[in-house]
Order: C-alpha cells, then structure tokens, then sequence
C-alpha cells in the first residue's frame, strides 16, 4: 500500500508533435479565424477610398564641406558617414520644406488637396503651376497645411547609393504627382540657400579673424626677441647651444672616468686576494719559472744520486745545500715581484680616484649652469609655440578666404550637390488598399489569432487526454486509451441518467425500465443491417478486430502486468459519473474471458445498476440477494451470452448500499469468486460521489480508475486519487476513455476501421432462454444451474 501522496510532476518537455496536436485539434478554430480576418482585410479593400503614390528619385551626394571647417582637408568628406542620408531624408520632410510646398502650389485653394476649397462662395482662382506665383496664407493656417503635407511624405534611401526615393501619397493622382515633384524642388532650394548663407556668413567671420590674428601675432613676436635678449638665449636647439654640447661631452668622459676606476679598482682588489706564485708568474717575465725549473731539476738529481749514495755523503750534503739555497732565492724573487705589483696596481686605482672626483665636480657645475638655461628656455619656447601656431593659422586662414571668395561667385550659377534623377509621374495604378496585401495580412493576423486562441484554449484545458500527462499530472501508470466511436460522441453509452445517490434515487428511470420488457440477450451478439451506430458496451464481443477492441485489450495487457505476482481481482471506477466505468467493466469482461479464462463481473455500483441492462440479464436476484438475504452466489451468478463471462447483477435496491458492501458477507463472498473465477471485475460507483468505490477497493487487488478523455479536469482526478491513497486502496492505474481523435499523430496503429452495423434481435431465441449459438441463455435454469454446478 502507498504510504504517501505522490506530488504532481511537471514531467518531460514538450516537443513539437505535441504543438501540432494542439494545431490539429483546433484546426477548425483556426480556419474561422483566418476566413474571418481575410474576409474582413479583403472587405475594408473594397469599401476603402483608393490612394496613388508618386515617386521622385534624387541623388543625394556629400558637400565639400563647410568654408569654417579650419585645417581640414576636402577628402574627408569622401570618407561614409552614416548619419548623411539619414539626416537629408529627415530634412525632405521637415516643416519648412512642406510650408514652401504649400506656398509653391497654393495648396489652400487646390480642391484635391482641400475639398472645402470646392464648396467656397468665391469663384476657385486658377491652380498654380509648379513654379507658380506663391499665395501668403496666415502663419497658423500655413503650419496647419504643412503638417498635412509631411502627413503624406515617404522617403526612402536605396541601400548601397546615394539615391533617394521620395514619394507621396493621395487620393488624386495628379496631386501626388505635383506634390512629389514640389517637395524635391522646394528641398533642393532650400538647400542652395543654406549653403550660400553660410558661404556669406563665412566670409565676414574670416575676415574678422584674420585681422585680429596679424595683430596677436604681432604681439607675441615682440615678447619673443625681448626675452631672448633678456635672457641671452640665442637658441636652445642643443645643436646649436654651447653649454648643452659641453654638458654632453663632460657626460662622456665621466662615464669614461668611472669606468676607468671600476676597472682599477677591480685590479687592485685582484693583486690583494691571489696567490703570490700566480702573481710573480705573470710579472716576472719567466724569471720564476725559470728558477722553479732549476730547484726541480736539483731535487731530480738528488733523488737519483740518493739511489747510490747515502745522505751523509759530502756531495750529497753539498747537494742538498744547493736545492736549500734555490729555494730561498725563489722565495726571494716572488715576494720583491708580488710587493711590486701591489704597489703599482695601488698606485693606478688611486690616481682613477682622483681623475673620477674630479670629472664629478666640473660636471655638477655643469649641470648647474644647463638647469637654468633650461629654466629660462621654458618661457622661451612657450612664446616660440604661440609664434608658430598663430602663424599656422594666419595661413589657413588665408586659405579658406580664397576659398569662399571662389564659392561665393559661384552662388549665382546655383549648383547644387542635390538633383532630381527621375521626376515623378502621375501613377497609372493605386497604391493602397492592395487587394493582395490586405488578403496576405488578413492571412496572417487570422493565422497568428487562431494559433494563439487555440494555444490559449488548450492552456486553459485541465482536461486528461494522454499517458503522458497521466505520469506527469496524477504520477500514476497509465493503463491504455480507449477512443471514442465516431466523432458525435454519441453511443458511447456512459450512463443514462444522472448520479442520484441517497434514498429513492432515480425512481423514474427505475419505473421506466421495470414497464420495458427486457430484450432478449442474443440482440447483443449479432449484428443487424441498421445504420444507427452500436454502443461501446460488448464492442470487443462484436468487433474483435476492430481499433477499439485492440485498445481494450492492450488495457487487459496492462492490467494483468500492473502488479508483480499478477492480479485477480479489481474495482473498475472512476471520478464522477458518464466517465465509462460500467462500459469498462463490461469490455474488460469480454477481453479476459477471450483469453480462456472464467470471468465473473459483479455489479457493485448498487445505487444506479446497469451491468444487467448492458447483457440483458435478469436483475431480480443479485449482489444484494447474496449480502442482504443470504443467498447462496451460485443461484444468483448468471452465464451471459459472452463466452466465459458470468454476470453477478445489483438485484433488488438497497437502502444502505455502502453498508452491504462494507459487510463481512461481502468479503466472504469475493474469497469464495476469486477460488471459483480466474478474475473477478466489480463495476463501483464513482470515488467522489459515495465511499463504495473506496471500500470494495480495500476488498480486492487495486482500482482502476476511468477519466473521461478531454473532459475531466485533473484536479478532480487528483482529488479522487487522494482519496483513494489516504484510504490505503492501491491505485492500479489509469484508463482514458472516450478520447476524441483529432490529432493527426494518433489512432493510425490499427489496419482495421470497425463496421458501425447496429445489432439485430432475436426473439424467437431470448424467448426461448436461448443464447445466439442455441446454448442456455443467461436468463434460462440450465444456465444458472451451470453457474451453480
């Protein structure tokens, strides 16, 4: 038994078979809204007043630039400046331009243009041409039609030229047209007049600057040559400076000095710490050497006189006094050549000393007398930069006022960076409404509309539809799908009347079905020749091979595999009612009974019965009879006209059903079914209407719980699921029943598509108590008798 309640998971991620399910169930949704939009887009075509756009291309090339931008060169302003074309455009249409337009074509009184112009009193006086004569209307009325004009104005760069698109949009054709024209005539005068304004204005600004440049740098020449004489600089070019070249050169032999020293001193320190053989070896000029060969050469002697003579020999002796002698006289010569070299390396690194004390002092004196030269240099070459800066500028702008004087005569011959290429012509089509534009957007917008209601409509759906959001919503197995018949949703046959759960329930439907006299059992088995679709109810027994027979028995598969060591007994239930829990019951029946196996369907749903309406049984002794009244099971179990099926009905109402089933006579009675059946199925009302459901659960194996596929809610489902785990019940799995297919991805596993034949009546037969295949029926003695053997 779970000893916890399981958490709702979010589960795997979506992929995109899942957006086009969503697609396809709803691609009714989405093709009213796309009829609906490009209904309305192609109808508000139709009704709207047509517009005419005409176009002027101009050619929009960079000015030299301005005659203020000092110490530039013209080439810059070849260089790609990607706020050019950007500006112009914004210029085309901008204020003052519309404002010469309205003057330019007396716009006011154009009736295409003002239509309250036509309906005047006054006579309308003549239009005016392009280059007309210009109306002055009042400053308010002219910004008033101004802002129409820029209303209507479109300007285009085309990408990688420096051609401009200018265009207009009106309901006349020759208005566009004139007014397209009128703004690239009014733009390219506007300007000329800025460019040549600036020009003029350059002019005086030149010369105003230049006249008070000689002056400055007159002054500042003067401070020149006197803080030159003051100071008594000539130049402080160090190429040409006598303390700086001195200074220079007392740096070298310095540096030579301190050298020199280094070296010395390191000689010195040589002649102290090495050995006096290596010293009298190197000055003494082979003298030592010399004298060491003559000592060894005695020694040699000795030794070999030794072999014949002994020590005390006289010539021996005599001997041995010649090599003492040596010795002393070696000794003599290195220390006199040692002490010597000592001496004179001492004498050398102190005489560097002095040489190094001395180049230091001359050079700090130096140094001295260049500091304050370049104190006094300091002012003297600021006063030298202003000189030469002023004198730069004198001369560029000198330049510039050649410059405008050349532009300034040009401004008569009105040449202009800017020119039309292609002047507009008045359009042969319209330009809006497009009917083909408008079908293409109401195209779109309806498909974009259907798509995000459909995705909002399935977000909002907390309906169960798939296996996967049975794992992923209520964490339970999923059993199987069982798909609706048909699309109508009609036949489905999940409960004929309303739950009325209490005391004297659903009488009238009772009285009803006690006045209809019972069919016989063999209409269920053989089909007829009507067109009217059959019930879910007994589907497997008279399509076998049909789809919805394969799902049932993948359920039956899923079932039996559910639970390690198999199961034999099980509740078939389900959240509310009309969520095909009887139907299961039944078809699950049929299934297991098509494996060879003894099945026995009991109806435990005591407050509204209908196992015995779907097999057509009699319902006069039943599940009561056996727990209320003590009869024995064998006489109230009945044979059904399925084969190895065996029907234990609801009989007679009961005023305490949860109490019936509750009993000890209800556990009796399941441990004597489950010795005599293989399986044991009980139909039980819903969990969240009474508690039958949850008791018969604990009384068997597990529960299988049935949602209605897209119409319970998930909360609901968890909710009986809840109910069920607190209650300790063990929770087979969940079966998804009535499941509509509108996705394009499933139902295509199964290459048989069921006859939808309707069912004949035998009476002659059911009268007879007979079954279809001439066998007891479930309403004949013999076959209880059978059940009873």
């Amino acid at each position: 038994m779970p000893q916890s309640l399981p958490g709702l998971s979010e589960g795997p991620e979506t992929h995109l078979a899942d957006y086009w399910d969503v697609i396809w169930k709803r691609r009714f949704l989405v093709l009213v809204c796309v009829v609906a939009a490009t209904s309305v887009a192609i109808l508000n075509a139709f009704l709207a007043t047509p517009l005419y756009r005409a176009t002027v291309t101009i050619n929009v090339e960079r000015d030299k630039g301005s005659p203020l931008d000092i110490g530039t060169s013209s080439q810059q302003y070849d260089w790609y400046n990607p706020e050019f074309l950007p500006t112009q455009t914004r210029l085309m249409r901008s204020r003052a331009v519309a404002e010469r337009v309205v003057r330019r074509l007396n716009l006011p009184e154009n009736p295409d243009f003002n239509p309250a112009a036509a309906s005047a009193s006054a006579p309308i006086a003549k239009k005016t041409e392009a280059k007309g004569p210009e109306t002055a209307p009042s400053p308010d009325s002219l910004v008033r039609w101004a802002s129409s004009v820029q209303s209507g104005v479109e300007v285009n760069p085309i990408r990688g030229t420096n051609l401009v698109e200018l265009s207009y949009v009106s309901s006349s054709k020759k208005l566009s047209a004139d007014i397209a024209n009128a703004v690239a005539d009014a733009y390219i005068d506007w300007v000329n007049e800025a460019r040549f304004n600036v020009i003029g204005q350059a002019s005086q600004f030149l010369q105003t600057q230049i006249e008070q440049i000689k002056s400055e740098l007159d002054e500042s020449e003067r401070k020149l040559q006197a803080y030159g004489r003051q100071k008594d600089i000539i130049s402080v070019d160090p190429q040409m400076n006598v303390t700086l070249q001195k200074l220079e050169t007392l740096n070298k032999d310095y540096a030579a000095a301190v050298a020199d020293r280094v070296t010395r001193e390191a000689k010195y320190n040589e002649t102290q710490t090495a050995k006096p053989e290596a010293i009298a070896d190197s000055l003494s000029g082979g003298l030592v050497t010399q004298l060491r060969n003559d000592v060894l050469k005695l020694e040699r002697d000795y030794a070999d006189k030794l072999n014949t003579y002994k020590p005390e020999w006289p010539a021996m002796q005599q001997l041995r006094a010649q090599i003492t002698k040596a010795k002393q006289h070696l000794d003599t010569v290195i220390q006199e050549t040692v002490a010597k070299a000592r001496e004179q390396a001492r004498a050398e690194y102190q005489m560097a000393l002095r040489r190094e004390e001395s180049f230091k002092q001359v050079l700090s004196a130096q140094k001295s007398e260049a500091m304050v030269l370049n104190s006094n240099a300091v002012e003297y070459n600021n006063l030298k930069i202003e000189v030469s800066t002023k004198r730069t500028l004198l001369d560029a702008l000198l330049r510039r006022q050649s410059e405008t004087e050349v532009a300034s005569r040009l401004s008569g011959r009105r040449e202009s960076s800017v020119r039309v290429v292609d002047r507009a012509l008045e359009p042969g089509s319209r330009f809006r409404p497009s009917y083909r534009r408008n079908a293409t957007l109401g195209l779109f917008l309806g498909l974009a509309a259907g798509l995000g209601l459909a995705f909002f409509l399935e977000y909002m759906d907390r309906s169960i539809r798939t296996p996967e959001q049975v794992e992923r919503y209520l964490a339970l197995p999923p059993l199987g799908v069982i798909p609706a018949i048909g699309h109508s949703g009609k036949g489905y046959g999940y409960g004929r009347y309303g739950y009325g759960y209490g005391y004297g329930y659903a009488r009238r439907a009772v009285e009803r079905l006690k006045k209809k006299p019972a069919p016989a059992p063999e209409s269920m088995a053989k089909p007829s020749q009507s067109s009217e679709k059959p019930n879910i109810e007994l589907h497997p027994h008279a399509h076998p091979r049909s789809t919805i027979s394969e799902a049932y028995r993948t359920f039956r598969t899923s079932l039996l595999l559910s639970r390690a060591g198999g199961v034999k007994s099980f509740v078939i239930t389900s959240t509310f009612p009309g969520e095909g829990k009887t139907s299961t019951s039944a078809n699950l029946a049929i299934v297991l009974g098509q494996l060879g196996k003894k099945v026995l369907l009991i109806d435990g749903d005591l407050h509204k019965p209908r196992i015995h309406e779907v097999f057509r049984v009699s319902n006069r002794v039943g599940l009561v009879s056996v727990l209320a009244e003590s009869l024995e099971p064998g006489k109230a179990v009945q044979e059904s006209s399925v084969p190895n099926v065996f029907i234990l009905p609801a009989g007679p109402i009961s005023p305490n059903p949860s109490g019936l089933l509750s009993s000890d006579a209800m556990s009796r009675l399941l441990e004597v079914t489950t010795r005599r059946f293989d399986y044991v199925v009980i139909d039980s009302p819903p969990v969240n209407a009474v508690a039958d459901a949850i008791v018969l659960g604990s009384l068997t194996d597990g529960v299988v719980l049935c949602v209605k596929g897209g119409k319970t809610a998930r909360e609901q489902v968890a909710r009986a699921r809840d109910k069920l785990y607190l209650s300790h019940v063990r929770i087979l799995g969940v079966l998804i029943n009535q499941l509509m297919d509108r996705g394009p991805s499933y139902g295509k596993y199964y290459y048989y598509q069921p006859s939808y034949a309707g069912y004949t009546h035998e009476p002659e037969e059911a009268a007879n108590g007979k079954g279809p295949d001439g066998q007891a029926g479930p309403g004949s003695r013999n076959g209880r008798n059978a059940v009873a053997s």
